[in-house]
C-alpha cells in the first residue's frame, strides 16, 4: 500500500514495520528452506547419476546380448522367448514427506529370474537368448530404479524455483514498498508535528501579545 490509500498516522507506522519484521522473518525462514531443499536436491542428483551410470552399463549390456541372440537364433526365436516369459511386474510404491513434499520411493524386489522361472526348457533354448533375457530384466531392474529418483528431483527443483521466487517477491517488492511507505508516514508526522509547533508557537505568541497589551493598559 502507499500514502494514496493509507492515514500518515503513527499506528499505520507501527502495523508498516510489523509487517516489514514479519516479511523480513519470512525471507529468514524462506531462506533456510531453499537451503535445506538444495541440499537435498544435490545429494539425490548424485544418487541418480550414479544410478543412471548403472544403467547405461546395463542398457549396452543388454543390448549387445539381444544382438548376438539375434544373429546366433534368429530374430523368431527371441520373439517367441519373449513372448514365453512375459509377466507382470510386482512394484510397489511409497510416498514420504520431505519439507511437506511427496517424494516416493519404489520398491520391485528382484527382476532377474532364474531360467525356470521363465517359461522357457532349458534344452529347447539358446544361452545367448537366456543371456540376453537376464540383460534385459537387469536393465528394466535399475530403470525402476531410476525413475522415482528422477521424478523427485524434478519436484525438488520446482519446490526450489517456487521458494525462490516468494523470496524476491518480499526482497524486491514487497519489503521496499513497506520501507517507502514508513519512510513517507515518518515524514507526513514530522512535516505535521512540525506545523502544530508553528501553529502552538503563533497562538502562544498572541496570546503574550495580548496579556502585554492588557498590562500596558
Amino acid at each position: 500500500m502507499s500514502l494514496d490509500t493509507t492515514a500518515p498516522t503513527r499506528m499505520n507506522l507501527l502495523a508498516r514495520r510489523a509487517q516489514i519484521k514479519l516479511a523480513a522473518d519470512g525471507v529468514a525462514l524462506l531462506k533456510g528452506k531453499r537451503e535445506a531443499l538444495l541440499k537435498e536436491l544435490i545429494e539425490r542428483a548424485r544418487k541418480l547419476r550414479a544410478l543412471r551410470e548403472e544403467l547405461h552399463r546395463r542398457g549396452r549390456a543388454a543390448g549387445a546380448a539381444l544382438a548376438l541372440a539375434r544373429a546366433v537364433r534368429g530374430t523368431p526365436e527371441v520373439r517367441a522367448a519373449g513372448a514365453a516369459g512375459r509377466r507382470q511386474v510386482p512394484v510397489r510404491v511409497e510416498q514420504k514427506k520431505v519439507w511437506g513434499l511427496p517424494l516416493s520411493e519404489v520398491e520391485s524386489g528382484g527382476l532377474v529370474r532364474e531360467v525356470d522361472e521363465r517359461g522357457l526348457g532349458q534344452l529347447d533354448c539358446s544361452s545367448h537368448v537366456i543371456e540376453a533375457a537376464e540383460a534385459a530384466e537387469g536393465m528394466i531392474e535399475q530403470l525402476i530404479r531410476c525413475a522415482p529418483v528422477e521424478a523427485n528431483l524434478q519436484i525438488l527443483g520446482d519446490e526450489v524455483r517456487t521458494v525462490s521466487r516468494r523470496i524476491n517477491a518480499l526482497q524486491d517488492h514487497l519489503l521496499p514498498r513497506l520501507r517507502d511507505d514508513v519512510r513517507a508516514i515518518a515524514r507526513a508526522l514530522d512535516e505535521r508535528e512540525r506545523e502544530e509547533r508553528f501553529r502552538l508557537k503563533r497562538i502562544k505568541a498572541r496570546r503574550s501579545a495580548r496579556e502585554a497589551g492588557v498590562g500596558s493598559v
